[in-house]
């Protein structure tokens, strides 16, 4: 039986409440999501968010149009699939998809635990990153793009860096991480890419490894290589036999080839936005073939980062914070990567698996995380995508804070300097992220609660609470769609909007529900007007925000003619929280 003088020593504490994180985190964190989810799961609507577009591209599939062919997707199929599957189960509904999502909230934070456990076997370590993961979930409808590479750190640092009780075991467990891949393609191709290099070169690396028969580590990179492609092919065999199916199959695999033309396109463009001058000089877009649009000459109104120098220089704490927020992550992420190289060459020149493997298995935590840097912080640098990113970074810095916190009082002092360089940086870092991110509600946070008392209702299961003001003015928008408008008519939204849509019951016919002034190209303005005459929609829903923080990414300065059009032919309505809400003029009604 334990007894008090059993407590004195502060190890013993420390390990006995390890212990317990260790039992029961899984659980505890279950727990926490649950309590914390419900506190604000039905507050808040974004009539400009994902949300609309999951939910109307999911009942496009429900009524049989062709992923890709029929309705662009911009993400790929399985982004889609299971809130199709949802809805036949529940039907149309806006609150079980939040729900859906926010039961990928918690199996990333479950799967994060999970790593960061096998790793350092430190049960509070895996349960603070967890926590930290739920309270911070990322950008609500698409935590998916947490979900990703937080499943891959799982899955490539089990099947390639940690010790496992066989060779079939290995080999199998590299079978599984193909599997994991091939899901990561089915539901972002452009992270699976990214993700396909790591895994690629684990691979190769496998067959490295020090103080290991090159024979036997070769044979398991060989097999698990193969059932790993194997693995990839057959989770996309059911989609794939839909697709030829249903008559898209061309598109469907085109997409995987333009998604290399993107990548291409999108570096091409951030060489050139970092060359502009002040006068901001326009720039000159790549045409990607294949399912993505061309991409026609277009002034570079994309969102900016701030200058490195805010960071101390800014007035405004927020303005700092978010400054300090969007830099410190890379200069982490070139300390990781620095250390875990100098750990890899440490093991091999010693021939010393235990550097080895801490030097690649922080190597692979912070690659898997990098596969999102590019969406934060070279084409959209805010908190809603940095957030995402933060979701895989967090793991890698509590891995690779571990691991230094270990094996760095052994080495020189240049070492021990790095390390401890490191740790402190680590520790701004989180609380940097924490006072940026957690009092903003784009970042999934229980800021949302800030929504309320009232509660607006919707078609589609939308019942959610929001400030009067909002709601009222809401219910009013939905009055006039509603009655200027039936479920057989089209209701179009520029340029972002489509949660209107699925609130009021009311399809559109844009193939893209997106666009902005950095993607609309020459044409736009009368190309829209000639859809305008074509399809004569019952309503058309102006949103007037700055998409891209800047007056010229507001609808007005770069759709004029479309604008000036609607305004000549077309009955405002209404103005309902900055959207202009237009319907057919009675003499043009059948």
């Amino acid at each position: 039986m334990c007894t008090v003088a059993s407590f004195k020593n502060p190890h013993q504490v420390i390990g006995l409440i390890d212990h317990k994180a260790r039992k029961w985190g899984p659980f505890l964190l279950l727990a926490l999501a649950v309590a914390y989810y419900s506190a604000y799961f039905n507050c808040g609507l974004n009539l400009g968010g994902e949300g609309g577009t999951n939910a109307v591209i999911a009942m496009r599939l429900m009524e049989g149009q062709r992923p890709i062919a029929d309705t662009f997707l911009g993400y790929n199929v399985l982004w889609f699939w299971p809130i199709a599957w949802l809805f036949e189960v529940s039907g149309p509904d806006y609150l079980a998809m939040r729900f859906y999502f926010f039961g990928i909230c918690t199996l990333t934070s479950l799967l994060a635990w999970a790593t960061v456990w096998r790793v350092t076997r430190s049960g509070l370590l895996a349960l603070a990153t967890g926590v930290l993961l739920i309270l911070i979930p990322g950008m609500l409808f698409r935590n998916y793009m947490g979900l990703m590479p937080v499943g891959n750190q799982l899955a490539f640092v089990s099947a390639f860096i940690l010790p496992v009780s066989s060779s079939k075991k290995r080999i199998f467990l590299i079978a599984v991480s193909g599997a994991v891949l091939g899901l990561t393609y089915l539901i972002r191709i452009e992270v699976g890419l990214l993700m396909s290099v790591i895994w690629v070169g684990l691979l190769v690396v496998h067959t490295l490894q020090p103080n290991v028969r090159w024979r036997a580590s070769f044979r398991e990179s060989l097999l698990g290589g193969l059932l790993g492609i194997a693995a990839f092919v057959g989770v996309h065999a059911p989609f794939a036999a839909h697709a030829h199916l249903k008559g898209y199959a061309g598109v469907f695999y085109e997409q995987y080839a333009a998604f290399i033309g993107l990548f291409h396109w999108e570096m091409q463009k951030e060489i050139k936005a970092m060359s502009l001058d002040n006068s901001g000089s326009p720039v000159t877009g790549l045409e990607v073939s294949g399912t993505l649009p061309v991409m026609p000459e277009v002034a570079d109104g994309r969102r900016t980062r701030p200058a490195i120098k805010a960071i101390f220089s800014e007035k405004k704490s927020r303005d700092r914070y978010f400054a300090a927020a969007i830099y410190l992550p890379a200069f982490l992420a070139f300390l990781m990567v620095i250390g875990g190289t100098l750990a890899v060459f440490a093991g091999w020149f010693r021939k010393n698996g235990g550097p080895w493997q801490d030097g690649w298995t922080v190597l692979v935590m912070v690659g898997c995380a990098l596969t999102l840097f590019p969406q934060y912080f070279s084409f959209r640098p805010d908190t809603p995508h940095l957030s995402e990113f933060m979701i895989p970074f967090i793991p890698a810095l509590a891995v690779a804070s571990a691991l230094a916190f270990r094996r760095a009082p052994r080495g020189p002092w240049w070492v021990v300097a790095l390390a401890s360089t490191f740790l402190v940086m680590s520790a701004i870092q989180i609380w940097i992220h924490i006072g940026h991110a957690w009092p903003k509600e784009s970042a999934g946070t229980i800021a949302a609660k800030k929504h309320g008392p009232a509660v607006f209702t919707a078609l589609n299961g939308v019942s959610v609470k929001l400030k009067s003001a909002n709601a009222e003015a809401l219910s009013k928008m939905q009055d006039v769609i509603v009655k200027n408008s039936s479920t057989a008519d089209w209701v179009v939204c520029y340029p972002y909007s489509p949660t209107i849509n699925f609130m009021t019951d009311r399809r559109s016919y844009l193939w893209d529900l997106y666009t902005d002034n950095t993607m609309a190209g020459q044409e736009f303005d009368s190309y829209h007007i000639g859809l305008l005459k074509l399809k004569e929609p019952a309503v058309v829903v102006i949103d007037h925000r700055a998409i891209n923080s800047s007056e010229e990414s507001r609808f007005p300065n770069w759709a004029p003619n479309l604008y000036a059009y609607l305004k000549e032919n077309f009955q405002l309505a209404g103005e309902f929280l900055g959207n202009e809400v237009f319907v057919r003029k009675p003499q043009q009604s059948h």
